[in-house]
């Protein structure tokens, strides 16, 4: 009896490597795919020279007028957009500076207002907080030379 069971183990003990051995060897292991990367698109544009907004923005062409000649850009543009008036501020207070920007004047109340000047000339921006969207004005006026694109 004690030989029996000897038997009946080792059998167990072999069918179990068998079946383990084909799992490790035969079964196919699920492999995951790599995550697909997705490329950010700089959020960022300038829809005249040196002047950034973000992508997301919505142009108002009814309350915007921009006026080109060969020697100026001047004009304003008018954006609907679903920020807060203190992100705007700092976004214009980060970015400006890189496109060349100068700070030379900023006050808020109801309206936020910031003024920039920079060799070609300066820049306005209004941001105005409402309930459904803050409203973002920028006045400029760049005298047009080889250096900026037109």
């Amino acid at each position: 009896m004690g030989k029996r069971i000897v038997s009946w183990f080792a059998i167990l003990v072999i069918l179990v490597i068998s079946g383990v051995c084909n799992n490790v060897l035969g079964a196919k292991v699920p492999v995951e795919k790599p995550a697909k990367v997705k490329t950010v698109e700089n959020p960022v544009e300038f829809p005249v020279p040196y002047v950034p907004i973000l992508k997301d923005w919505k142009y108002q062409s009814d309350q915007s007028a921009i006026l080109k000649t060969t020697k100026i850009l001047t004009g304003m543009l008018v954006y609907k957009v679903k920020y807060k008036a203190n992100d705007l501020i700092s976004f214009y207070r980060t970015q400006m500076p890189g496109q060349g920007w100068h700070e030379v004047g900023s006050f808020t109340s109801k309206v936020a207002f910031l003024a920039y000047k920079r060799p070609e000339g300066t820049a306005f921006i209004s941001i105005k907080e409402g309930s459904f969207y803050t409203e973002v004005r920028i006045v400029v006026v760049l005298t047009l030379n080889n250096k900026i694109e037109k």
